[in-house]
């Protein structure tokens, strides 16, 4: 058996456009200097207490917890009023059901997307029954912490050299490599080819298509 393991924002799903303006509109709402485009993509990916530290550029944990909960009652009033949209990348719904459908590969989610959000983009596209295992910021630590996909091996009994973990940014990379297991860099995300490689990545890939190829190599 194999384990493989999908982030969300980024690699299924480009949800960037959503995000910058969320977190520009708390920061604006709390008369807080805008934070740049570049730097909220930057830090798509962790746990959103921490991109909101990351922003502040300082330890105001207090002032970041206001902001979180700003951004999530400001993301939930934009969902509850049919105004998110967030599109899966061309051949993300292809691959899941095609290793969906193999018996030897358990599917996982590892991602700083809370659960809410995760069961909310399964309703929509509709393959989230092609999961075995889901892993979010509501029981986990932030990326790059290991627990995610530790947590992920064990309730799936895969061991780590049959275990792969996708991602697009630094810190899907580094949490693999810090989990034992091989880190599949796409180059559709937030993080670059260069910054992918530089953290980890065993392989990067530029297109969907290449995915299975990527996962039979690396865990073969």
């Amino acid at each position: 058996m194999r384990l493989v393991i999908f982030d969300v924002d980024g690699t299924i799903v480009d949800s960037a456009a959503h995000i910058v303006e969320s977190a520009q509109f708390v920061f604006h709402k709390n008369n807080l200097p805008k934070p740049a485009d570049a730097d909220i993509r930057a830090g798509i990916g962790l746990n959103l207490d921490i991109i909101m530290l990351n922003l502040l550029g300082d330890d105001n944990q207090e002032l970041a917890l206001k902001l979180e909960q700003d951004y999530r009652d400001y993301f939930n009033h934009k969902i509850e009023h049919g105004l998110i949209n967030e599109q899966i990348y061309t051949g993300a719904a292809e691959a899941i059901a095609t290793l969906g459908a193999q018996d030897e590969t358990f599917l996982g989610i590892a991602t700083g997307k809370r659960l809410k959000g995760v069961e909310r983009l399964f309703k929509e596209q509709g393959f989230g029954h092609h999961f075995h295992t889901l892993q979010t910021p509501d029981n986990n630590p932030s990326k790059p912490n290991p627990g995610m996909v530790l947590t992920a091996m064990s309730e799936t009994g895969v061991k780590a050299a049959k275990t792969v973990m996708i991602g697009d940014t630094s810190y899907d990379m580094a949490m693999a490599k810090a989990a034992g297991v091989k880190a599949l860099g796409v180059n559709w995300g937030y993080h670059d080819h260069t910054t992918l490689r530089e953290s980890g990545a065993d392989l990067v890939i530029d297109h969907y298509h290449q995915l299975i190829d990527a996962i039979d190599e690396l865990t073969e």
